[in-house]
Order: structure tokens, then C-alpha cells, then sequence
């Protein structure tokens, strides 16, 4: 659930972190002039640990790619003169705090000490189809238009203080089975702070699930052309009106922005009645796997998804009751 972060060491014992054996702290020189850096940097499993001369210390990177080094988890497509790490398997609560533990003996403080300036949520969900499937079919986040990456395995949309990004885990690491990324970063503490993680000690269940309900509902503002669409027995004004919601230049530049929700509505009607609905499908994805990740790690019943499970169905319901008095989102 959570991916990369930069965390503030607050009143951190320098002299210790320093003396680490197992940090390589390095300054960089220029060379136009020979100026040193203000800050050393080490590299820990594709992470950084940042000391500055004024004495404030940042731990920065994919706190899921150091479990995987640390476990020895590496991705199928791995060579050795060119790896950066490995993301694309499941992250999960348990995961997390053996991450915290781990950085809490590295760089010798409390988790309360570790406070969050950015923080990824994000998680791989595994569709039945393609991922670029859905990707290909991205128009915009909230009046602005996703950009592309990859050969448009890639797409995200960058706020003021957040971002969000969708893209083709199983492309990017060649996996078997098909894996797609939806995840939104923030860069800013006030937008995440309202899950109520502030420092690494917040991280639980119960904020995690507020995380899950955040991205859910960033997932839920994106405006998407369904690609798996049939225009068989619709009307010629129909198919006019699916050419134009699969332009983005028309959602942009032809409609006003006071005309989109009328738009919006229509489309969303069409994907209902003519296509797999590719959205649903990974949104219904995206909560189960949320189910899972951010289970307490001393709860290890198994939960089996289908329609007549009780518990799941509960789990569904309290999750996503009352989001929009959560959360203000803005447009």
C-alpha cells in the first residue's frame, strides 16, 4: 500500500547513523569548481539516507523495494548491470512494519521520530485483461489530461500537491501475469495527513484503509474511454457522440468545463450498457486486494472473495460508507 517516501528524522543521533557500517556516505564535488555538497548521501537497497550539514537527516525511496532486496525478492526481467529495484508483487501491512523495524534499528530512533514529508499509496491490481487495455483509454484527472510514457504503458496526471499514476507493472518488469499500478503520490503533508499517518508510528490498519478509500476515490474521478465499447445496434448520433468522448481534445478544448459532468454521465451510461466495464473491474480488484494488504498481520484468516461472503461483503461497506465526509477532494 504504501510505495515510495521521504521521511524527517526528527532529532536524529547523527554520530550513530554516521558510524553505520553499513552506510557508504559519500560528498559529492563539483567539478567546474571543486564545491563540496551540503550533504552527504549513502545508498541502502535502492533507498538514500540524506545528512545534511545543517543536521537534518531524510531517508528517501520505495520502502517496497527495500523489503524485496532485503528478502532477496527480485524482479523476472532482473539483470545485475541494470536493476533498481523490484515493486510489482504485494506489499502488505505485515511488510511494512517489518520495513519500520528495520529502518527503526538502521538509523537509530522510534518510529514516532520518523515523520512523513511524501508518501505513495499505491497497489498492483491483476486484471483479466491486458493492462493496456485500460491505459490506452485514459482521457483526464480532475481538468487535466494524462500524460504519457512507454509506448502509453505508462499515464499520469501531476496536481499542485499530488500526482496520480496508472501504468503496466507487467510491462515494466515483464510478469507473467498481468499486473496494473494505480497509485497516487503526494507531495505535500496536509493531503495525506487526513488518513491519519503523520509519522511512521501512525501506520495501522485503521489509516491504511483511509489510504485505500483516498485512492479509490482519485481512481473514481478519472475520466476514461472504455476501449471494449460496442457501438453494434446504436444510433448514428450515439456513435458521433462515442467518437468525440474518445478525443480527449474534445473534453479539453470543445466542451466547456461547466458542459463535462452532462458529457461525463452519457459515457459513463455507455460503459455500463456496452462494455466489460474495464473500471469496475479494477476497482473491485483494487478493494480486494486493499482487503488483504491491510490486513492486521495477527489476523491470518483466510478470505475468500465471492458474493455470499459475509465478512467480505461488511469489510466492502465500511470501507467505502461515508467516504465523501472523509475526505474533501478538491477539482
Amino acid at each position: 500500500m504504501i510505495d515510495y517516501v521521504k521521511i524527517l528524522i526528527n532529532n536524529p543521533n547523527i554520530d550513530k547513523i554516521k558510524n553505520n557500517s553499513l552506510f557508504d556516505f559519500r560528498v559529492e564535488v563539483s567539478e567546474k569548481n571543486g564545491d563540496c555538497s551540503p550533504k552527504t548521501v549513502a545508498i541502502h537497497h535502492f533507498c538514500n539516507i540524506i545528512i545534511y550539514d545543517t543536521g537534518i537527516v531524510l531517508f528517501t525511496g520505495s520502502i517496497h523495494k527495500l523489503f524485496n532486496s532485503l528478502k532477496e525478492i527480485k524482479a523476472p526481467n532482473y539483470n545485475p548491470n541494470n536493476y533498481k529495484g523490484y515493486n510489482g508483487n504485494m506489499f502488505t501491512l505485515e511488510n511494512i512494519l517489518e520495513v519500520r523495524k528495520h529502518l527503526c534499528e538502521l538509523l537509530f530512533c522510534e518510529p514516532q521520530q520518523m515523520t512523513f514529508q511524501n508518501i505513495e499509496f499505491g497497489i498492483n491490481t491483476n486484471p483479466l485483461f491486458c493492462p493496456k487495455q485500460f491505459i490506452k483509454g485514459l482521457l483526464y484527472h480532475t481538468g487535466k489530461s494524462f500524460e504519457f510514457k512507454y509506448s502509453r504503458n505508462y499515464g499520469q496526471v501531476e496536481h499542485n500537491n499530488y500526482r496520480i499514476k496508472i501504468y503496466n507493472k507487467s510491462y515494466q518488469y515483464n510478469m507473467e501475469k498481468h499486473t496494473l499500478r494505480i497509485e497516487t503520490g503526494f507531495k505535500k503533508s496536509i493531503e495525506f495527513n487526513r488518513t491519519g499517518i503523520v509519522t511512521f508510528a501512525d501506520v495501522n490498519t485503521s489509516t491504511l484503509n483511509k489510504a485505500l478509500k483516498l485512492l479509490i476515490m482519485r481512481f473514481d474521478e478519472v475520466v476514461y474511454y472504455d476501449k471494449t465499447i460496442s457501438k453494434k445496434g446504436l444510433s448514428k448520433p450515439q456513435i458521433k457522440n462515442l467518437n468525440n468522448y474518445s478525443n480527449i481534445t474534445y473534453w479539453i478544448d470543445t466542451l466547456k468545463p461547466n458542459k463535462r459532468d452532462e458529457h461525463k454521465k452519457r459515457l459513463k451510461d455507455f460503459i455500463i450498457h456496452n462494455s466489460n466495464n474495464l473500471h469496475l473491474q479494477l476497482r473491485n480488484d483494487l478493494l480486494k486486494k486493499g482487503v488483504i494488504i491491510n490486513r492486521p498481520p495477527n489476523n491470518k484468516k483466510r478470505v475468500i472473495f465471492n458474493s455470499s461472503n459475509i465478512e467480505l461483503n461488511l469489510t466492502f461497506k465500511s470501507l467505502l460508507e461515508n467516504t465523501k465526509n472523509l475526505f474533501s477532494i478538491s477539482s
